[in-house]
């Protein structure tokens, strides 16, 4: 009988233990993640880039920091956001160096996704974080810009 409740508590340790490391995905996201993408242009064309992103959280995993440098042969993306989560809400600043674009940022967060709208002076961008696993999708889609969209996977396991 005790053999059987110390099997149990040690079942329900590790769903808690689970739950907790699902409860914090702002936490999971720190670090370096690589992987692939596509930039198209207004044009119509399409280049296939190479990207790494590093996350660092801070505050409680409050803030985050996100860095992120893609590049093909003919194009560059060298971007940074600083966002403060609180609850599902999202504010903070973006900014594209190479092109100098800058712009900031509201939007929601909620669990394992982050809906977010970057607004600069001359554009505007829907910019979507989707986590899954050891997994991110990062979409995202410009107006008055010379992209129209912006598509990467990334991984860091």
């Amino acid at each position: 009988m005790k053999a059987i409740a110390k099997l149990a508590a040690a079942a329900l340790l590790g769903v808690l233990g689970s739950l907790a490391v699902a409860a914090d995905p702002i936490g999971e996201l720190a670090g370096y993640w690589t992987g692939n993408g596509s930039v198209t242009l207004v044009g119509g064309n399409t280049e296939r880039v190479k990207c790494q992103v590093f996350y660092k959280a801070s505050d409680g995993n409050s803030v985050l920091r996100q860095t992120m440098r893609c590049a093909s042969a003919d194009y560059t993306i060298n971007a940074q956001a600083d966002l403060h989560v609180k609850g599902g809400q999202v504010t903070g600043s973006w900014e594209e160096k190479t092109y100098a674009a800058k712009g900031e940022v509201t939007g929601r967060y909620s669990g394992e996704t982050f809906a977010l709208m970057i607004k600069g002076a001359n554009f505007t961008a829907a910019m979507n974080v989707t986590l899954s696993s050891c997994k991110q999708s990062i979409n995202i889609t410009p107006k008055g810009l010379d992209i129209t969209k912006v598509t990467i996977g990334l991984a860091k396991c």
